[in-house]
């Protein structure tokens, strides 16, 4: 536009010209004024007061007029008081023109448009008062209607005829040139002031214009700095578009999230940078900006949407694009605002298998409990047989696979066990270099698939229950096998590790120890991949389900993380990270658990008749003395009553949980007040209490989990009973 006004119309040259033709009328004007002094000489000073004073009126008039309009259209009251102060002047001047109106029909002219005027007046004070009560368009009806129409053009009327009169006059005393003469010079006055006052204002309001347009450029660019700013403070991703969808500006987390950089991407395809597929189909997904534009309605992100970077790296994103629109409210773009959830995501799906897990613990835990009891019985009736019967015997032989099968059962039960709470780990500090290939070979033992190590001898020493974590990595590694029937190459590595804030969302900072375990298989397909973890999942005809199920369990437990990475035609990596351990770690090697035989006075106590009989018979082949309670009362009672005999028990075996009666952790306590010093080994097949784990803290010695045979149980109270290796503890997973 001010290029327009500055080809088409050039103010200076518009202002040189009015005063040229300000400059070529001055003479003319001095002629013209020398006439119009001759002949106003000769005019009657009586007509030209006169004249002015009908001047005066009518631009009062005007004024009153005007300043009652206003009030009626704006329904403000206060021009009722710049009305009221010119109306005493339009009072007075009447009333010096009904004074020198000298001729009759100068009389009667004055008399017509004084007429009149009071009309008006008392229609325009009518106005302002219902002006003053808020009746501001009744005011406005007022002042045009008829009769306040007719009385304005009565008094115009009247005005005009009294000016025309009084023009006659002077015309009457003016000759015809002069006349002529004195219209011409009023014509050229009026044109050239017309002309400089029309060009003057041209110049004022451009300049404003000129203004207004430079301060509205300065308030834009200040406008865009601020969006600037505010797009790189915001921490989601934000991508502008026009209606065509080819994007406009996008913010530097937009630029890191897409790998696209601001420059590179302006005007291109919002498809082309914003490369989204649905996480699990793998399919193209719909472009949100096109049916925002479509629609002109917000329209939100599908669930499961992954963008995909310039460089291939994948997140799970989230949220909505929304329409552009201008003052008008027409679209004119589309703006998308998105957000990188994958961490959110993960730490849901984790929670989510917890919560799986959780639920299936609470059941499984009691199935173990009870199960655990007829384990216990079936072991330890097994063990005594065994010691009953001929080594070389063909009874030995049916018995002694009649035990390797009840242990196998004690692996499933302890799954099961792993989804309770009472499935804590009891752990040890340990060096997992100097039993990784121990657990690994068990695992390949007959197999067609040959097993290669990658191990530091620095790893760093973990704290472990090595049954559980054993029962993790032959998991892994039977599922290694089972996917390469053909044979291959299983790869099983270790390092230290240091996870730092935001590396994996399920792991706390700090020092871990990774282990990999990689096959050459078919691969696990994406749709399983979240699913593997999930208890009772299998693609195995003859599976359960609960081998990794089990090993997510245990880590969690362990304060630790297994996931898996997999490619379908190329083959498996699972990794678990174990807490470093701060401690270091025993050298002292693993003991042979064979049976031991002692002496000791021993007292048991069991809630299942069941058990307490057979551990009793158990005991005594051991070669101990054994007496039995049935809960914790009498367990204290007998304590107490054999310690003032003076023949005080060795140790005491202590059912930890007894239905509806005094279990193992308050029996400790009463036994502790009685003798400091006793020894007692807590047992149990399950438990949600933190007893099992750490038995020592609550004053135990030893800890026995059910199921236990004869080389268990003798172990244990070999060690408590002749203080070797005092705290000893058994973990029925060790076995």
């Amino acid at each position: 536009m001010r290029n327009f006004f500055e080809r088409r119309f050039n103010p200076v040259s518009a202002l040189t010209f009015a005063l040229m033709l300000g400059l070529l009328c001055v003479p003319l004007m001095g002629v013209v004024a020398w006439n119009m002094y001759q002949s106003l000489s000769r005019i009657a000073i009586h007509e030209m007061g006169l004249q002015r004073l009908i001047g005066t009126v009518s631009h009062l008039s005007e004024f009153l007029t005007m300043s009652a309009q206003m009030a009626a259209a704006t329904g403000d009251p206060g021009w009722e008081s710049r009305y009221r102060g010119k109306e005493r002047d339009m009072d007075q001047a009447l009333a010096e023109v009904a004074v020198l109106a000298r001729e009759e029909y100068h009389k009667n002219y004055a008399a017509q448009t004084k007429m009149a005027y009071t009309k008006i007046i008392e229609l325009e004070a009518l106005a302002f008062g219902l002006v003053r009560a808020g009746r501001a368009k009744e005011a406005s009806e007022l002042l045009s209607g008829l009769e306040y129409a007719e009385q304005k053009e009565s008094y115009f009327q009247g005005i005009n005829n009294l000016t025309l009169a009084i023009e006659r006059r002077i015309a009457e005393e003016t000759q015809w040139l002069r006349d002529r003469f004195l219209l011409v010079t009023w014509l050229g006055i009026c044109a050239a002031l017309a002309m400089i006052l029309v060009w003057g204002g041209i110049c004022i309001v451009l300049q404003r214009h000129f203004k207004k347009l430079k301060r509205t450029e300065e308030d834009l660019a200040a406008e865009k700095d601020r969006l600037a700013v505010t797009l790189r403070s915001i921490a989601d991703g934000v991508i502008s578009t026009d209606v065509t969808g080819r994007i406009l500006m996008m913010n530097p987390v937009a630029e890191e999230l897409t790998g696209w950089g601001l420059h590179e991407a302006i005007g291109q395809d919002l498809e082309e940078v914003f490369y989204i597929v649905n996480e699990r189909t793998r399919e193209r997904c719909p472009n949100p900006v096109e049916r925002v534009l479509r629609t002109g309605r917000v329209s939100g992100l599908a669930n499961h949407t992954v963008l995909i970077s310039r460089a291939g790296t994948e997140r799970i994103i989230s949220d909505s694009g929304a329409p552009i629109l201008d003052r008008g409210g027409n679209l004119v773009g589309a703006v998308l605002v998105f957000r990188d959830t994958t961490a959110q995501v993960r730490m849901e799906a984790e929670l989510l298998k917890a919560e799986k897990l959780e639920s299936v613990g609470l059941l499984a835990g009691g199935i173990a409990h009870d199960f655990n009891n007829l384990l216990t019985a079936v072991l330890g009736n097994l063990s005594l047989a065994k010691s009953a019967v001929d080594p070389n015997s063909h009874l030995f032989d049916r018995l002694n696979e009649a035990e390797k099968a009840s242990y196998k059962a004690k692996d499933l039960t302890q799954q099961l066990l792993t989804f309770s709470k009472g499935g804590a780990p009891i752990k040890r500090t340990t060096r997992i270099e100097r039993i990784l290939a121990d657990w690994v070979s068990f695992s390949l033992r007959g197999s067609n698939v040959r097993c290669e190590f990658n191990v530091p001898p620095d790893l760093r020493p973990v704290d472990i229950d090595e049954g559980q974590i054993s029962q993790v990595i032959n998991n892994l590694i039977i599922n290694a096998d089972q996917a390469m029937p053909h044979g291959g190459i299983i790869r099983v590595s270790a390092r230290n590790v240091a996870i730092e804030p935001g590396d994996e969302p399920a792991l706390a900072p700090g020092n871990y120890v990774q282990i990999t375990v990689q096959d050459e298989g078919m691969g696990i397909p994406k749709h399983n991949l979240s699913r593997i973890f999930d208890p009772y999942f299998t693609t195995k005809p003859t599976g359960v389900g609960l081998g990794l199920s089990t090993s997510y369990s245990v880590m969690k437990r362990h304060d630790g993380l297994i996931n898996v990475e997999s490619q379908v035609g190329v083959g498996t990596a699972f990794h678990i990270y174990l807490p470093a351990s701060h401690r270091a770690a025993s050298m002292q090697s693993d003991r042979e658990e064979t049976p031991v035989t002692g002496k000791g006075k021993i007292l048991l106590m069991d809630d299942d008749a069941t058990v307490r009989c057979l551990t009793q018979e158990l005991l005594e082949t051991l070669g101990y003395e054994v007496q039995l309670a049935e809960d914790g009362h009498q367990a204290t009672e007998q304590y107490v009553k054999a310690n003032n005999s003076g023949i005080p028990f060795d140790a005491v075996i202590l059912d930890l949980t007894i239905p509806g009666g005094m279990g193992g952790k308050e029996a400790i306590r009463l036994l502790q007040n009685v003798d400091p010093a006793v020894k007692a080994i807590v047992s149990s097949g399950y438990s949600n209490d933190p007893i099992m784990a750490n038995f020592n803290q609550y004053g135990f010695s030893g800890v026995l989990v059910k199921p236990y045979g004869l080389k268990e149980i003798s172990t244990v109270l070999h060690s408590v009973v002749n203080n070797d290796n005092c705290n000893f503890q058994h973990s029925s997973m060790n076995n």
